[in-house]
């Protein structure tokens, strides 16, 4: 038997796969939403080098991050694309390199 799982049921990165809320405590799954609130879609640079963990800078603010692959150069342009636990995911802002040349 399916079943259909809501928002409040998942915490989610854009293509890091899903985490069931049976596995983590209701304060954790709340406190990585409120971080998804608070930084989804921002941008920002790569603090330190990230290979392909390090640390990003948002908003002057310092978060632990992850790329889904690959490592990113200090002061690289990123954007937040999802929440994983622990981690801000981000992805290299292509557009705003773009947008610099």
């Amino acid at each position: 038997m399916s079943r259909e799982y809501t928002e409040d049921d998942l915490v989610y990165g854009e293509s890091w796969g899903l985490v069931h809320r049976g596995f983590l405590a209701d304060s954790e799954i709340e406190r990585m939403k409120a971080l998804r609130d608070k930084v989804m879609g921002k941008r920002g640079t790569a603090g330190t080098t990230l290979k392909p963990i390090g640390r990003v800078i948002i908003d002057d603010e310092w978060y632990d991050a992850r790329l889904k692959d690959g490592y990113l150069d200090i002061g690289t342009p990123i954007v937040v694309v999802g929440i994983d636990i622990g981690y801000v995911l981000v992805n290299e802002d292509l557009k705003r390199e773009e947008d610099n040349s």
